[in-house]
C-alpha cells in the first residue's frame, strides 16, 4: 500500500517551471479543486495569457504566461455563485514531492493565502494533519505570534498566562507600534521590523494581531497592508481595508504594488530621532523629513544636517509620526489630474527653490507662478502609465497625482497621490472646472 505524505493546514509550495519559491498556500480539505491566484488572464491568438499573482503581492514578477493546453471549468465562489474560470496545469512543489496537477486561475486577492490546494491534488497522495501547519515545508515562522497594540506589562503578563494554556509552543511578542521602523523602497527592498525582537521582519511570524490599532490607525494601517503583500495572516481583518489617510499607509501602498517612490524610513519619533546616521547613509543628503498627515508643504522640511534634524523632531507635537525620504534632484515636477481611469490635465511646476532652505524643496511659490498648462498628449507613456496606476492602486477615481522626474538618472516617482486636487482654487480654475463637467457628462446618464 502506497505510504501517504503528512502534511499541514498551510504550506510553503513552489512552481519549479516558473522558478516562484515559498509560496504560502492553504491546504483546504473541503474545496474540491486548487486554485492559484492569477492577473491580466485573456485569451491571445488561441494561447491562454495571464501572469502569477498580482500587483499587491510579494510573489507577482509582471511577466506573462501562455498556455495553449488549458480548460474551462465552472466553479462556486464565495458568494455560492457559478462562474466560469480558465484551468492550467502546474508543476507544484511540497516539501520533496513534486508533481503536476489541474489549477483554476482565480483573483485571490482578498484571500490571506495566494494559492488553495483541494482534493483533487491531495488525493492518494496526502494526508492532512489539521492540527499543525508546516509540517513538511517547515515553518519560517517558529510558532511567534506578533501582538500589536498599547504595549503594557499587563498585556505581556496576560499572554504568558495564554502561552501557559497553549496546546502548542507558541511565543508571543507584545509591541507597541513605537517598537516597528518601515522600510519603503521597491518591492524587494520593503520590510517593517520590531526592534523589541531582535529586529525581526514582521513577515516572519506565524501570526500578527492587532489588538489594538485606533489610536494608531496609520502605522497599523501599513502594516497590515505590508502584511497582505507578503501573504501573512493577521488579526482584525478590518485593519487591512482601511482607507489610506497619511503619506504613510499611501507610500506602503504604492510600493508594494510595483509602484515607484522615493526610498522612505518612517518609525515614532523617538526611534527616529536616534537613526539620522542611518537615514543618511542610507537614503543619502539631504533628505526630506515629512509629517505623515501634513499637507500643502507644512511640516515638511529638506534636512541637511543632525542638528536640523533633532531641531524639528524635538519640537514637533508628540503625536506627530515622521518619515525621511529620498530627496529627487529634479528641475521641477507634475501635478496630474486623473479622473475615472484617464489622465484628463497635467501641470508642470518648473523648480522654483524657496529662500528658506528648510523648504527649497517644494517648488510652490506662492501665486503659482511657476505653473505651466502641458497637453495631455505632449506627456510619455510612462507617466500616463505611472499616475493612472498609482491613482488605481488607491481606489481615488478623482486624484491629483504628483510625479517628480529625477535629472540625473531620469526615472520618474511618485510623490504624492491626493484624493482631493486643488479643483476650486489654485492655477487653472476654468481648465479644471471644464474637466469635471466632461467627467460627470460622461458618468451621469
Amino acid at each position: 500500500m502506497k505510504e501517504l505524505l503528512h502534511i499541514g493546514t498551510i504550506e510553503f509550495v513552489s512552481l519549479p517551471d516558473d522558478q516562484i519559491n515559498d509560496v504560502p498556500a492553504k491546504i483546504d480539505t473541503g474545496a474540491d479543486n486548487s486554485a492559484i491566484w492569477a492577473s491580466n488572464v485573456h485569451l491571445e491568438k488561441g494561447k491562454l495569457v495571464f501572469s502569477f499573482f498580482a500587483p499587491g503581492s510579494a510573489f507577482y514578477t509582471g511577466k506573462d504566461v501562455s498556455s495553449s493546453a488549458f480548460r474551462t471549468t465552472t466553479v462556486r465562489n464565495s458568494f455560492g455563485q457559478k462562474e466560469s474560470r480558465y484551468k492550467i496545469q502546474l508543476s507544484i512543489t511540497i516539501g520533496d514531492h513534486t508533481m503536476r496537477r489541474w489549477f483554476s486561475l482565480a483573483d485571490r486577492s482578498n484571500n490571506t493565502y495566494p494559492i488553495l490546494l483541494g482534493k483533487n491534488l491531495l488525493k492518494n497522495t496526502f494526508i492532512v494533519n489539521v492540527a499543525h501547519k508546516y509540517i513538511v515545508s517547515g515553518s519560517k515562522h517558529a510558532n511567534k505570534v506578533l501582538v500589536l497594540g498599547a504595549h503594557s506589562k499587563a498585556t505581556g503578563d496576560f499572554f504568558q498566562e495564554v502561552k501557559k494554556r497553549n496546546k502548542q509552543d507558541i511565543d508571543y511578542s507584545c509591541i507597541g507600534y513605537d517598537s516597528l521602523i518601515y522600510y519603503i523602497a521597491n518591492q524587494q527592498n520593503t520590510n517593517i521590523i520590531n526592534i523589541a525582537d531582535n529586529d525581526n521582519d514582521l513577515a516572519n511570524y506565524s501570526y500578527a494581531y492587532f489588538k489594538t490599532h485606533n489610536q494608531k490607525a496609520e502605522l497599523a494601517a501599513a502594516a497590515a497592508e505590508y502584511l497582505n503583500f507578503r501573504g501573512c495572516p493577521f488579526i482584525d481583518s478590518e485593519v487591512g481595508h482601511s482607507t489610506s489617510a497619511s503619506k504613510l499607509s499611501e507610500y506602503m501602498k504604492l510600493a508594494c504594488f510595483g509602484l515607484p517612490i522615493p526610498d522612505t524610513i518612517c518609525a515614532a519619533t523617538p526611534q527616529l530621532l536616534k537613526r539620522f546616521d542611518e537615514i543618511a547613509d542610507h537614503i543619502g543628503a539631504p533628505f526630506v523629513l515629512k509629517e505623515i498627515g501634513s499637507d500643502r508643504g507644512r511640516n515638511n522640511y529638506l534636512i541637511e544636517n543632525k542638528s536640523e534634524f533633532t531641531r524639528i523632531l524635538k519640537k514637533a507635537p508628540a503625536d506627530y509620526v515622521f518619515l525621511a525620504q529620498k530627496y529627487i534632484p529634479n528641475d521641477g515636477f507634475y501635478r496630474i489630474y486623473v479622473l475615472g481611469k484617464e489622465v484628463e490635465l497635467a501641470v508642470w511646476r518648473a523648480a522654483h527653490p524657496s529662500e528658506k532652505p528648510l523648504k527649497a524643496h517644494l517648488n510652490k511659490p506662492q501665486g503659482s507662478v511657476n505653473a505651466s498648462l502641458v497637453p495631455v498628449d505632449d506627456l510619455s507613456h510612462e507617466v500616463h502609465d505611472i499616475a493612472a496606476r498609482a491613482a488605481h492602486c488607491l481606489g481615488r477615481e478623482v486624484a491629483g497625482v504628483d510625479l517628480v522626474q529625477d535629472k540625473d538618472s531620469g526615472a520618474w516617482f511618485v510623490l504624492e497621490v491626493n484624493n482631493a486636487p486643488q479643483l476650486r482654487s489654485g492655477s487653472f480654475v476654468p481648465e479644471k472646472t471644464e474637466m469635471i463637467a466632461k467627467f460627470f457628462d460622461k458618468e451621469v446618464i
